[in-house]
């Protein structure tokens, strides 16, 4: 190929990587903004955390690329008690779980310190199971509740030492960045922690489940 029948070619392939660069920032974007309206009702968080997981599940698996449009469809078509009851609990229990933590802090007798640490092991491992809750809600919704956080507690425990470090560190960095500038919400920080946690959880299913056996 010569010189000049290459230009256009190079240029042809950079001005179509760039055009999928512009279109993956764009959907990045659109679908954090929706998921950001959708959690203004605080008791539609886990309802939205799950359409968004089921969103971003089809664009990078099956390359479904009408993000917003798969986000609208989940939000629509899962029960919203029942997603609410699988997603909803855990984000509870890591409420919670902060909330007890910082009251035992304050103690000093040994009894304090005693809850304290089974309280900060609860907290740790709900916070390393969360990621496993929203990846198997988005793909295997007709698990039951106990069956679904039964296995996303034994996942956690079993990759403990490789993913659990993962899933405290995405979760950490997203809560210090967003204390420091909160504006950085609105530019696909939870989005981007969502995707940090499914991209984490689905490392521990492969290692926990073979493709063959899955």
């Amino acid at each position: 190929m010569s010189s000049q029948n290459r230009a256009p070619y190079l240029s042809g392939i950079f001005g179509t990587r760039i055009m999928a660069a512009l279109g993956t920032m764009f959907n990045f974007l659109a679908l954090n903004l929706v998921l950001l309206i959708a959690t203004l009702p605080v008791i539609t968080l886990p309802a939205a955390v799950n359409a968004a997981t089921v969103a971003l599940d089809r664009w990078r698996r099956d390359g479904e690329d009408s993000v917003v449009r798969e986000f609208g469809i989940a939000l629509r078509s899962r029960a919203p008690v029942r997603t609410t009851l699988l997603v909803g609990v855990p984000l509870a229990a890591v409420l919670v779980g902060v909330a007890e933590v910082h009251h035992f802090t304050r103690g000093t007798s040994v009894a304090d310190r005693a809850y304290l640490g089974l309280g900060l092991g609860a907290l740790l491992i709900t916070l390393m199971a969360v990621g496993y809750v929203f990846l198997l809600a988005a793909r295997e919704p007709a698990l039951s509740p106990g069956e679904l956080w039964s296995l996303s507690a034994g996942l956690a425990i079993r990759n403990l030492l490789v993913t659990g470090p993962l899933f405290l560190a995405e979760i950490a960095g997203a809560t210090a960045v967003t204390l420091i500038d909160p504006a950085l919400l609105l530019l696909g920080l939870p989005l981007g922690l969502l995707q940090l946690l499914r991209l984490t959880a689905q490392l521990g299913l492969r290692r926990s489940w073979p493709r063959g056996s899955r």
